[in-house]
């Protein structure tokens, strides 16, 4: 390969989350990667490691806006990446995702209004509901057919059909299973949300991350003009910025013009101007070309948990897109507690319980983003552990 998915980053006293909340110390004892939360263990894109070394010796540090240059080079890669027309007016830059989410809800719920999520689905999105404490979420559960999780129609729509129903949000591929919601499904979730009334957030922030010849369709991109629709897009799992910046994708100016009024009430202030850099640096041809191998490193990965777990009746949902691995160990026959102590302290691989999201108990979330030599390691303990048991 032409980039190196092999060295392992330095998180140590960087306050890193990953390295502070979900890597046990025997693992930072052992140098052995945690396989819990979503980011990379490797080195992301030279590109924009160069862009934003460049900007931090520039030293231009102030109050960063979206000019030009920066929604060029958006618009640029959802054209040449995701296939989709995005015109420059329809993207607005935000703080997250979630503080996407936060200020819908703002907007949209009101005092007595509720919130709309699809599980197994990423639990941040409640999160922010019960902190700002909220009248509580709806939950969908989706259906598994045929090795996938698709949504249940009847229970959204009786859900959506509900007054007091206002937003739903849904990540698109869906976080934890990879599952890529193609154009036919959202086509169904738009007629909902025009029937009812609910307005849509689709967060797409592992939409580049295609392991099939699927493309995951951008929302806004697809809905018409007056519909109540914001995708979400943004660095964070494609270039390893997790966590402080997106970009809100609206097509319709009423929309786009209340949440931009929204999102300055709730206080936002301007891009970081590193990450004004890295979109830059990443969004452009060369940022193209490595998430190309960055995609063949997470097929192989997934390949090798996916051979592993075949051979031990582990039962997986085989993913579309993203870098997360949605399993089932229900097969081994132990209680939830039991499992994840018997992963950790035999096989040193600590992963996301799966009811963090929704799940049942003993699925998991594992972050496949790691250096290959060390996925075949993990392999061979796991192997071990589960021949020794």
């Amino acid at each position: 390969m032409k980039y190196d998915f092999e060295t392992r980053i330095d998180r140590r006293n960087r306050g890193n989350l990953k390295d502070m909340v979900f890597t046990p110390e025997i693992l930072k004892e052992k140098n052995i990667p945690s396989y819990s939360g979503a980011e990379f263990e490797f080195r992301p894109a030279p590109c924009v490691m160069k862009a934003v070394s460049e900007a931090a010796w520039n030293g231009c540090f102030g109050f960063t806006l979206a000019d030009g240059n920066y929604r060029r080079h958006i618009a640029w890669w959802m054209k040449n990446v995701r296939g989709a027309d995005v015109q420059e007016e329809w993207i607005t830059p935000v703080l997250g995702t979630i503080f996407t989410v936060a200020s819908m809800i703002r907007m949209v719920c009101g005092d007595d209004g509720r919130m709309l999520v699809m599980t197994p689905g990423y639990n941040r999105y409640d999160q922010a509901v019960r902190r700002m404490k909220k009248t509580p979420s709806y939950f969908s559960p989706m259906m598994r057919k045929e090795g996938r999780y698709v949504p249940d129609y009847t229970d959204l729509e009786e859900k959506m059909s509900d007054p007091q129903c206002r937003l739903f949000v849904f990540s698109n591929p869906n976080n934890p299973t990879g599952q890529i919601l193609d154009e036919e499904d959202l086509g169904r979730i738009l007629e909902l949300s025009r029937k009812y009334g609910v307005t849509l957030i689709s967060d797409e922030i592992f939409a580049d991350i295609t392991l099939t010849d699927r493309n995951v369709p951008v929302l806004a991109a697809i809905a018409e003009e007056t519909d109540s629709v914001i995708s979400t897009i943004a660095l964070g799992k494609t270039f390893s910025f997790s966590g402080n910046n997106a970009n809100a994708i609206i097509r319709n100016p009423e929309l786009r013009q209340a949440f931009e009024e929204q999102k300055y009430a709730d206080h936002f202030g301007s891009i970081d101007p590193m990450v004004y850099a890295a979109h830059i640096g990443g969004y452009c041809e060369e940022g193209r070309e490595w998430l190309q191998e960055l995609k063949e490193v997470i097929r192989t990965n997934n390949r090798l948990f996916m051979d592993l777990f075949d051979r031990y009746g582990i039962v997986y949902t085989v993913p579309e897109a993203g870098y997360v691995l949605w399993t089932d160990f229900t097969s081994l026959g132990m209680e939830e507690k039991e499992l994840f102590a018997f992963l950790l302290d035999r096989a040193y691989f600590f992963v996301d319980p799966g009811e963090e999201y929704y799940g049942l108990p003993c699925n998991a979330r594992i972050c496949t983003a790691v250096p290959a030599s060390e996925v075949k390691k993990t392999v061979q303990r796991l192997e071990e552990a589960l021949e020794n048991r």
